[in-house]
């Protein structure tokens, strides 16, 4: 009883701040499981169970009393299914250490301009370029794939980009992204419990910590607003980027 106590506090804390952030649950989940002795496709399958449980409650807790954009959630979420078979793949035939640093370097790229521009994702603003706005939907493909592999970073890397295609500030970001990443995690659990990687007691334990956090943190972070989700960003986003970069 005690391993899934650790185990509910681990998810519990990690979906918490990913929440409020997009920082992702990984960045906390995956060492923590790892180090319990976890083989790594099994600790890739309770991920994917707790995103598909705890991402809609805190979607809705975001796009409350906000215009929702339904087709991008519909188009990225089918997009992106293509990319979670591949990361799936992935994760069960080849290492991934060197995405890792790949996406490490993006993410720190990411906060660094977050940081110094100070307006960015403050705001909504209006997007009139279709071609710009059309940018988004070739980025679900990637975007998929990674959330199968490790997650962590992911709600960064959509934020950002709809900063810039659709004109989203953090709010809407993170609300949107939430919703997209559903069908993915349920889709990635659903491949990874058919190729044996499953334990009941372990997932029911994480999913009931990383339901609790995420509803919490982003019902918390909504009601505090953009700046403070902006400051979490940023704090988390480097201590990512930083942890995949050097593989700490």
């Amino acid at each position: 009883m005690e391993q899934y106590i650790i185990i509910f506090s681990i998810t519990f804390i990690a979906t918490l701040l990913s929440s409020m952030s997009g920082g992702g649950a990984g960045i906390i989940v995956y060492p923590a499981l790892l180090a319990m002795g976890i083989p790594y496709p099994m600790v890739s399958a309770v991920s994917a169970v707790n995103s598909a449980v705890w991402v809609l409650p805190a979607s809705r807790n975001y796009l409350k009393g906000r215009v929702i954009n339904w087709p991008l959630i519909i188009i990225l979420s089918i997009i992106g299914l293509i990319g979670c078979y591949l990361g799936v793949l992935f994760i069960t035939s080849i290492k991934q250490r060197i995405l890792e640093i790949c996406v490490g370097i993006i993410i720190l790229f990411l906060v660094a301009y977050t940081y110094f521009k100070k307006d960015l994702g403050l705001t909504e603003r209006k997007v009139y370029s279709r071609v710009r706005q059309a940018i988004a939907y070739p980025f679900a493909l990637i975007l998929g794939f990674y959330e199968t592999v490790f997650g962590s970073g992911n709600g960064i890397l959509f934020t950002m980009i709809t900063f810039y295609t659709k004109g989203f500030d953090f709010i809407d970001g993170l609300g949107h992204y939430y919703a997209i990443s559903f069908s993915w995690a349920l889709f990635a659990a659903i491949l990874f419990i058919q190729k044996g990687y499953f334990d009941i007691q372990i997932m029911i334990f994480a999913a009931i910590g990383s339901v609790l956090g995420g509803f919490f943190g982003s019902r918390y972070a909504k009601n505090r607003g953009n700046e403070f989700i902006k400051i979490l960003f940023v704090m988390i986003g480097g201590i990512l980027g930083i942890k995949l970069l050097f593989g700490l």
